[in-house]
């Protein structure tokens, strides 16, 4: 799997997407900040302080950055080698790694709080990758998980090989031990957050189109 995800996926099929150009990072940038306002109603992400977080799918870096700067140690990860050398240069203060969710994290199981950002929805094994963020958390330990809803338009992506219903994720997240499940789905109206991050506002409804960006959010404890 991890083929898919080195220079051709970032510099071909996801221009514009995910690239690394310092205007698009900063597009991200706004696009996480609304992500993390509703996020912050089911868990208190702007205040990291003092907290240890580890991201799965760092991508261009922007999510890490942000989350830095909202106070928590972060330990950024990827399976993609080349994500990791750009983030690496775009953001040098902050601890980037190559790591695939689905094999065993075995340099730190201490973590406050884990994120994967429309990852899991990429994954052969997203059970076997819940069980090793279960492992890296502290009791009491939080994973947020965004991923798309099983919209047939979401197929588009060829790397979308187990998008899944809001009700299979929770089954999934039952099984390896998770509590406390908080499952919504929402939509955002795409390019608006390119202007301002407050115009990245979630929407507590979700809606089959392709011209709306409609994710299933995931919060729970361990």
């Amino acid at each position: 799997m991890k083929k898919n995800f080195e220079e051709y996926y970032f510099e071909g099929y996801y221009k514009g997407i995910a690239d690394f150009t310092p205007k698009r990072d900063r597009e991200l940038a706004n696009w996480f900040r609304g992500m993390f306002e509703y996020i912050n109603k089911f868990y208190p992400i702007k205040k990291g302080r003092g907290k240890k977080l580890i991201e799965f799918g760092c991508a261009t870096g922007a999510a890490a950055n942000l989350l830095a700067d909202y106070g928590f140690n972060v330990y950024s990860t990827d399976i993609s080698n080349y994500a990791v050398r750009l983030a690496k240069k775009n953001y040098p203060d902050i601890k980037f790694s190559l790591q695939d969710m689905q094999k065993p994290f075995t340099s730190d199981r201490n973590f406050d709080i884990v994120v994967a950002f429309d990852v899991i929805e990429h994954l052969k094994e997203p059970e076997m990758a819940l069980r090793n963020t279960y492992k890296v958390l502290k009791p009491g330990g939080t994973i947020i998980l965004t991923t798309p809803n099983d919209y047939e338009h979401m197929s588009n992506d060829p790397t979308h090989i187990n998008v899944k219903t809001p009700n299979e994720w929770k089954k999934i997240l039952k099984k390896v031990s998770f509590k406390n499940i908080i499952i919504k789905q929402v939509t955002f109206i795409p390019y608006l957050y390119r202007f301002h991050w407050r115009l990245n506002y979630a929407l507590p409804i979700a809606v089959s189109s392709p011209y709306v960006i409609s994710p299933v959010v995931i919060v729970a404890q361990k």
